[in-house]
């Protein structure tokens, strides 16, 4: 049995786009010069990027500058939510292992400290969109700390 062509042409125009979009990649960045200054224990957005449906590869490094801080611990990662640091587990959109957490202890310093995650699965619906922001936290004592780095993903499937 043949399938006149006009039946065909939609459902290869859908399949051939769905191809063309995997390898697709996005990131966004913020450098030293527009670092974004942090408060204590609380979460910032440092950027975000739109993923539209499907399966995406996703990583954020961040560098937290110091200056004559006491600084006991940083955190960073992925997150669907706005100035909200993502979970361990699963959750929502975001796969497992986005939070990273690095305990300093209580040592004045002036510097920068980069942490940066494993790609992590992040699964955008049929039909959707979602804006990943790369965050922020340090939790400090005294003197300033801010945040500058870059968020990517790579769509898989």
């Amino acid at each position: 049995m043949l399938v006149p062509r006009q039946h065909l042409e939609p459902a290869l125009k859908y399949l051939y786009d769905y191809l063309d979009a995997i390898g697709q990649f996005t990131t966004a960045t913020v450098p030293v010069g527009s670092a974004v200054s942090l408060t204590t224990a609380t979460t910032a957005n440092l950027t975000s990027i739109v993923l539209t449906e499907g399966e995406w590869d996703c990583n954020c490094q961040v560098n937290f500058n110091a200056t004559s801080a006491s600084i006991s611990v940083v955190r960073m990662g992925p997150s669907p939510t706005s100035a909200t640091l993502a979970v361990q587990t699963a959750s929502g959109v975001v796969g497992t292992d986005a939070l990273v957490v690095s305990p300093l202890g209580t040592t004045t310093t002036t510097g920068v400290y980069t942490l940066g995650n494993i790609d992590v699965r992040i699964v955008i619906p049929t039909g959707s969109t979602a804006t990943i922001y790369a965050t922020a936290q340090a939790t400090f004592s005294a003197g300033t700390v801010t945040a500058f780095g870059t968020i990517r993903a790579r769509r898989i499937a």
